[in-house]
């Protein structure tokens, strides 16, 4: 199983009512949680490609300086989370032209999740590519959650988002091909929408 590992850090939030993803939890700008633990990831799972979209030139320099591969989405181009899932599997399609064999699965994580745990997420991954289903998703109280994995076969389907509909568009439409990894443990789960959400969080997680 090759993976692509995909970090969402394009948006901007309204209700945050500032540049959200650089706000800090104990002195660290919040999309380096999910991008530290997608790093350990990586390293674990073995054959990966890490691509980080983003609109925010702070995170393409550090990204760069890491030598994580930045997809750019700005201005115009930027019109909400289906154009940097577009923009992430266009790039996939590109580089992938002359690879050939191993089964291709592209895993979408958010930036705003801080308390993720990488050792969930890992079992989560072993156990999708175990079994035959093509899409598979965290799920906690009968809730599906993010990450979500999807084959390279959706691939087509996940170009034809558009604006704010996300991957669990697709995931709704083939919901019988939903691979489901069962978890309790909430908190991992919560995100950030608002200066309130940040601090609560940031108490919750590392109080």
């Amino acid at each position: 199983m090759r993976w692509n590992l995909i970090l969402l850090a394009a948006g901007y939030s309204r209700r945050f009512g500032d540049r959200k993803l650089l706000a800090e939890i104990n002195g660290t700008p919040l999309y380096r949680f999910s991008l530290d633990k997608i790093r350990k990831l990586s390293e674990k799972l073995g054959d990966t490609t890490i691509l980080v979209v983003t609109s925010y030139p702070e995170i393409e320099a550090y990204c760069r300086k890491q030598s994580v591969t930045v997809i750019k989405n700005d201005g115009t181009d930027n019109t909400g989370i289906a154009s940097s899932i577009q923009k992430a599997v266009k790039y996939l399609e590109t580089q992938e032209c002359a690879l050939e064999g191993s089964r291709k699965a592209d895993v979408f994580f958010t930036a705003d999740q801080p308390g993720l745990d990488e050792n969930e997420v890992w079992m989560f991954l072993n156990q999708y590519a175990s079994q035959n289903k093509k899409i598979g998703t965290m799920e906690c109280k009968n809730i599906w959650r993010s990450p979500n994995v999807f084959d390279a076969c959706y691939r087509s389907k996940l170009l034809q988002l558009s604006a704010d509909k996300g991957g669990k568009a697709v995931m709704k439409q083939h919901a019988e091909d939903v691979f489901c990894f069962h978890t309790e443990k909430e908190t991992q789960f919560l995100d950030i929408d608002t200066r309130e959400d940040l601090l609560r969080i940031s108490d919750k997680l590392f109080s």
